[in-house]
């Protein structure tokens, strides 16, 4: 006789809300469990055709199969995490040898270059640093330093930079002997090498330090103290003249503030997020760091590269001093390999199509097309739950006894579509959905009025035991009104926790980045990528022309470029639902500041894209069908406005992390939160802390002990 374990009291339905990287990872972590199958059922709800949620991508078939995504997305070495997880997945994915990115290291490739922007004497200037490598394997063996010897290894870099020998930090710029080119009195010589002297003193000191504070603590403060000043005195005459000696102030400037702050408030003792309540910009001034620091590239492209402007606006750079401080500590110390990791395709089919199918394969049931309207909980003498879930079910398909079937092969490769697969909707339903052209991933969207979505409701104990809550942060005051009604902590963290809108383009060109004039090429280097350009919201780039080779183009007349472009954005007011016009109005609006961006500055990376006298960007420089002609050109393109609540990114502006709620305490016994807004102890928004946060949720579900890398604060 078969008994169905899920009659069994201690058998659980899970429902999982949302299908972005802390969804995946809990259902992934929850389905290694060799038993899984008799303790639980697993069901992810997802509204439209895709996965992925701010990371997720499309396939345009329509346009020879070009990717397309919400931004630029990179990994770094030391998202040991997500590299770890992602690892095991494409191991049990056993894709043949020869299939396209067979394996995690076919699938990812390391990036070692990366440009900062910076405006110097009137002019567009770039910066290139050649960023951390530490041995090891991305991914296998956490391995982290110990916090001294975190700060030690941020030294070393600094050292590498006055061109200093013997030290572990590679570096690309050896100053020392452009510093003597560049007219620095010989004087001064003396007075450097001496500052270089003592700087090795406080590398070689600081590992042996301990965690109480002591005379040596104030030593080293006041060694650090004087290092920076003699530097301050031996550049102060230069740095508006000569180009490199500003970059060597501003970098020494940086990293022995920040040093002296770690050091003067004690923030080994007492943990880095006694000082979260300022902004990493404010904790700097207030150490001492110079105006020309504050204002200068490193800041503008920190801050740009993390979306760390308050509202969008970048008059407001706001991020956590603490936690920005324990991402560079983690960042210069558990980087293995590279510090900055590339995909070989598009985020969707590099990371969400794996992820799918292993957990199809396991037994996850996925449902999509399934749109959570709303949690419902209630509160009595037993305690607090969710008691109903309203789900719209927004399309039938076509064969109702048949599960979507989302992917595409693409050149062999399983791929995301751009739009859902409409041969298997039902066929009127799908004209009315083309016809209309409607967005199924939209907020904003007026499908509920065109189309009578029915509803699911979902019930405690019949259809559900516990649910894990991975929609992200900005849906959930829409979704959740009556957990913001009977928790105040939930209540808290919906109203502390910032987010905000972003934005993209990607432009296909028939000239590559020496065609364009780029005032950084260098023959056979690794594709660029600048970050703080022009003091405007769209000031990030990524020269990702590797990925012609993934999609579908002719050999003849392929392009030669694909630019990724992304930044912060500040919408306009939104309007009450439904307004299917608004993301449009949005999108034209991204349109524009991107036709100013070609039109203007752009012009000074890439010079080559203006006629000679002219500030108009070559129009015949974009791939477009000839039809087509000047600016027209541009609507072959691509671009977006992220501003869906769920497509707004998380900030860790000062102050908040102490309103995002752990994963069980949502408030409610049967209701687990994850994603990249709780509270991990890496509280940033990337796919690292997403990861964190969906292993710390499938470890509450199995309720053990496990102990999982990078949560215990260890910065």
């Amino acid at each position: 006789m078969t008994v169905d374990a899920s009659d069994s009291p201690a058998f659980r339905k899970i429902a999982i809300l949302g299908g972005g990287v802390s969804s995946l990872t809990t259902a992934f972590r929850l389905t290694s469990e060799p038993d899984w199958q008799t303790r639980y059922s697993i069901t992810l709800y997802q509204m439209g055709w895709r996965l992925g949620g701010k990371g997720a991508s499309g396939r345009n078939e329509a346009e020879h199969q070009r990717i397309e995504e919400h931004g630029i997305h990179v990994w770094f070495g030391f998202y040991y995490n997500a590299f770890h997880l992602l690892r095991q997945c494409y191991k049990e994915l056993g894709r043949p040898p020869e299939a396209p990115l067979a394996t995690l290291d076919k699938a990812f490739f390391p990036h070692r270059d990366t440009a900062l922007a910076q405006h110097f004497k009137n002019h567009w200037t770039v910066w290139p640093i050649e960023t951390l490598v530490l041995p090891g394997k991305v991914g296998e063996g956490w391995e982290p330093k110990p916090i001294f010897e975190a700060v030690a290894c941020w030294i070393d870099w600094l050292l590498a930079h006055t061109g200093s020998e013997h030290v572990t930090a590679p570096c690309s710029l050896p100053l020392l002997q452009r510093l003597r080119q560049d007219c620095i009195d010989l004087l001064h010589r003396e007075q450097f090498e001496a500052a270089q002297a003592r700087l090795k003193h406080v590398r070689n000191t600081l590992p042996r330090l301990d965690s109480v504070p002591g005379k040596q603590h104030l030593d080293l403060i006041a060694l650090l103290t004087g290092i920076r000043t003699c530097f301050r005195d031996i550049t102060s005459h230069f740095i508006e003249h000569s180009l490199e000696i500003c970059r060597f102030w501003m970098l020494m400037d940086f990293g022995l503030t920040a040093t002296l702050g770690f050091l003067a408030d004690e923030l080994y003792a007492k943990g880095l997020d006694v000082i979260n309540d300022c902004s990493f910009l404010t904790w700097l001034a207030g150490h001492g760091a110079s105006p020309s620091t504050l204002e200068g590239p490193i800041l503008t492209a920190l801050h740009g590269g993390i979306f760390a402007y308050r509202d969008g606006d970048m008059s407001q750079p706001d991020v956590e001093a603490g936690t920005l401080l324990r991402a560079g500590l983690t960042a210069v110390s558990c980087s293995k390999e590279s510090f900055i990791w590339r995909m070989q395709a598009g985020m969707g089919d590099v990371v969400f199509a794996p992820y799918y199918e292993v957990l199809k394969r396991r037994g996850v049931e996925f449902r999509f097309f399934h749109r959570v309207k709303a949690l419902e909980a209630v509160k009595d003498a037993t305690g607090s739950r969710i008691q109903t879930i309203r789900i719209a079910q927004q399309v039938p398909l076509k064969n109702p006894a048949t599960p979507y079937d989302p992917l595409v092969m693409i050149e062999g490769l399983p791929c995301w579509p751009s739009t859902p697969r409409y041969e298997q909707i039902s066929e009127t339903v799908a004209k009315r959905l083309q016809e209309n052209q409607v967005n199924l991933e939209s907020f904003w969207s007026d499908w509920p009025e065109q189309y009578d979505e029915p509803e699911l409701l979902l019930e405690q104990g019949r259809d559900f035991d516990t649910v894990v809550l991975g929609v992200s942060l900005a849906a959930l005051p829409s979704l959740c009104p009556s957990l913001i009604t009977l928790n105040p902590a939930f209540k808290a963290m919906t109203d502390g926790v910032a987010t905000v809108a972003t934005q993209a383009c990607q432009l296909w060109q028939n000239k590559d980045a020496q065609g364009l004039g780029w005032i950084g090429y260098k023959p056979n280097a690794e594709a660029p990528e600048l970050l703080g350009f022009a003091a405007q919201a769209m000031d990030s780039w990524a020269d990702v022309s590797y990925l012609v080779d993934r999609e579908t183009w002719p050999t003849k007349g392929a392009p030669k470029n694909i630019s990724y472009f992304c930044g912060v954005f500040t919408p306009d007011a939104a309007p009450p639902v439904p307004a299917p016009d608004y993301p449009t109005q949005q999108a034209e609006r991204v349109k524009q500041s991107t036709l100013g961006l070609l039109t203007g500055s752009l012009s000074a990376l890439w010079p080559l894209s203006s006629p000679p006298g002219s500030n108009q960007y070559r129009w015949d420089f974009l791939m477009a069908p000839d039809t087509l002609e000047g600016p027209a050109r541009f609507n072959a393109q691509y671009w977006r406005a992220n501003v869906d609540p769920t497509e707004r990114y998380v900030q860790s502006v000062a102050g908040s992390s102490v309103y995002r709620l752990p994963t069980h305490a949502s408030g409610f016994d049967n209701l687990y939160l994850t994603g990249d807004w709780i509270r991990n102890g890496f509280n940033m928004g990337c796919v690292e802390s997403a990861t964190l946060s969906g292993l710390q949720t499938a470890r509450a579900i199995l309720n053990t002990n496990e102990v999982i890398p990078g949560e215990d604060n260890l910065y």
